[in-house]
């Protein structure tokens, strides 16, 4: 054969080899066993370079060690001639903004002694999603538990049922096969479906966020029963709609009002403080007045120390009154302008509309002081904690809530660093400083 041709076709499969490596949709990277890195494709590189802040990506597992420091012992362990190492693994690369860290997804495959192949892809997005449709089924749980007469489902973009919760045959009589792909039609007397009732809903939901109404609705046995509906849009990140929550509750015997229906939405079902989503939205309206009037604006992280420690030695109950004594503590000390709602476990934040941030410290420090005196009784077991605080003030950096609750979030665990029990607080640009 023409060693020509020969010369022609290799050439042609490397250029193949070339354009794949270039458009393929993840990371790829080739590293010997040290972590040397080898071979890597413009996506890993652009994966991985603001994490290197070098021009140049060295060693994978060195780049990586700080989140993954066993890299090299798992690559050593592994006796296959061939094979996968680990797929899919989480790193948490940096997590300065607690609400979205960023996190990639690594899988290393042995391709032959001293070579292996890395696949790396950014899954901070997907992760932050995860989160909210956690949170989401935690609120939604909290409500069944407290209240036996809601029926949850959702619907997908264009108003199609795509989800549906044994709670809502029990309410209906439909049972799943019979619901999935249909509207919220099914549920109207054949006189408000047809006037578009709930198309309507769904559309305010997508127009406002969320949507109430109240009306008829019917049964699989065609019975018609007084039921409250509540539709919330879910959103991206970039404010595009990719579905709705929906809540049926029946409210034939003994109405409740819409406002008490909202109620039970907006609040922490525990502690009955703001929950989270109700929390940034009065956080927004906050920064709009602050934006607009240029009035001080500040804000307090609360944390409860070792409290892990506290569920494992009394028992989850105990910590759930532990969490709502210090609530109601806070909320005594507070103004009723002052804003405090639960984000997480055992973590509260707290607005303060007028205040600069000496102010916020004084009252921070005031909070500290008041349960560190606390003593908590419960089933003849008498508890003491204390909470690590942090504050920040709106301006610079801090332009928006999140950068608000960073900002107070980053003083929070300075004051835990220095040992808790601490009240820590940052003027912008600044390192956090603390006070016992």
């Amino acid at each position: 054969m023409d060693p020509t041709l020969d010369l022609a076709a290799l050439q042609a499969e490397n250029q193949t080899l070339l354009e794949f490596l270039y458009l393929c949709p993840v990371g790829l990277m080739q590293v010997d066993g040290s972590g040397a890195v080898e071979l890597a494709n413009p996506l890993a590189a652009q994966i991985l370079m603001p994490i290197a802040q070098a021009p140049v990506i060295e060693n994978l597992f060195d780049l990586l060690g700080s989140c993954a420091p066993d890299l090299r012992n798992l690559v050593s362990d592994f006796a296959e001639p061939r094979g996968a190492v680990f797929e899919n693994r989480r790193l948490v690369v940096d997590q300065t903004d607690a609400m979205n860290p960023h996190v990639l997804s690594l899988t290393l495959i042995k391709v032959e002694e001293g070579r292996f192949m890395a696949v790396v892809t950014d899954i901070s997005r997907q992760v932050a999603q995860e989160r909210r449709l956690k949170q989401a089924d935690a609120w939604f749980s909290a409500i069944v538990t407290g209240v036996n007469d809601f029926a949850l489902l959702s619907l997908d973009a264009t108003g199609r049922i795509n989800g549906w919760n044994p709670s809502g045959l029990r309410q209906t009589g439909f049972t799943d096969k019979e619901v999935l792909g249909r509207t919220l039609n099914l549920f109207y007397l054949p006189e408000d479906a047809v006037s578009g009732k709930a198309l309507e809903q769904v559309d305010h939901a997508r127009r406002d966020g969320w949507h109430i109404d109240e009306g008829w609705r019917k049964r699989r046995d065609g019975s018609r029963y007084w039921c409250q509906s509540l539709v919330a849009a879910l959103e991206e990140d970039n404010g595009e709609v990719i579905g709705f929550s929906v809540v049926l509750r029946d409210v034939t015997e003994g109405k409740v009002t819409g406002d008490e229906l909202r109620r039970l939405l907006i609040t922490d079902h525990l502690t009955g403080v703001a929950n989270r989503a109700r929390f940034y939205e009065l956080g927004e309206a906050e920064v709009a007045r602050w934006r607009r009037f240029g009035r001080p604006l500040s804000a307090l992280m609360i944390d409860a120390d070792h409290f892990k420690r506290i569920n494992d030695t009394y028992g989850h109950p105990a910590g759930d009154a532990v969490l709502k004594v210090l609530a109601r503590t806070c909320q005594d000390l507070l103004r009723s302008t002052d804003v405090i709602g639960r984000l997480g476990g055992e973590e509260f934040g707290v607005l303060l509309p007028g205040l600069d941030l000496e102010s916020a410290r004084l009252i921070g420090e005031r909070v500290r002081a008041a349960v560190e005196a606390l003593r908590v009784d419960t089933d003849g077991q008498t508890i003491a904690f204390t909470v690590s605080i942090g504050c920040a003030a709106m301006g610079g950096a801090a332009d928006g809530v999140a950068a608000l609750l960073q900002a107070a979030d980053r003083a929070l665990y300075a004051a835990k660093r220095g040992g808790r029990n601490q009240v820590a607080w940052a003027p912008v640009g600044e390192r956090p400083s603390a006070v016992a």
